[in-house]
């Protein structure tokens, strides 16, 4: 399903760019004009059916959750201005969720939602290049767009590891004692 998701929104944009490259702008504009008006269209359905099923008591309100975590039926419902949970607690309960996922790579913190934008924090784990930590946010940045596709924004603090020093290690200080030169490591 994520794939289709992402297939589906990549060729969206594909199209998108290759009507700005190649229409003349009366036909750009009615061709803006005809999808603004399919997704309002759209957004409006979706918006009645999420008010009929929340008519239904605890049952609606159940299938409502169930709609709002699915990966696709979320992301139009957040788009749309009508997911069941508010921004922030998608966004609380996607970090949430990606704790026990991402230990082993560092700690993720939400920092603040102001609005629709978003601060996090992370603290990718010692020990780890350069790459480790560009896939941690990588992984972060995913989960948060995947849960609140409607932010406005996403900013990462990356807070270094205590003792991290930009990858250089003596070996020296490998080996436990001093080159035998005490220069550096003796060969």
């Amino acid at each position: 399903m994520h794939r289709t998701v992402e297939h589906q929104s990549r060729r969206i944009e594909e199209l998108v760019r290759e009507l700005e490259n190649s229409a003349d702008p009366g036909v750009l504009s009615v061709a803006r004009e005809l999808v603004q008006s399919v997704m309002d269209l759209y957004g409006a359905g979706l918006e009645r059916m999420t008010e009929i099923i929340a008519t239904n008591g605890e049952t609606g309100r159940a299938i409502l959750d169930e709609i709002g975590r699915d990966e696709l039926t979320g992301s139009l419902l957040a788009a749309n201005g009508v997911h069941p949970l508010e921004l922030e607690a998608r966004v609380r309960r996607a970090v949430e969720q990606l704790r026990p996922r991402t230990a082993s790579q560092g700690a993720v913190e939400l920092l603040s939602i102001d609005g629709g934008a978003i601060r996090v924090r992370l603290r990718p784990a010692a020990g780890g290049c350069g790459s480790h930590a560009g896939s941690f946010q990588s992984l972060v940045e995913a989960a948060v767009y995947e849960a609140a596709p409607d932010l406005t924004e996403l900013a990462f603090e990356v807070v270094e590891a205590a003792g991290a020093a930009g990858g250089f290690v003596p070996l020296e200080s490998l080996a436990g004692q001093p080159a035998a030169n005490g220069k550096g490591a003796a060969l």
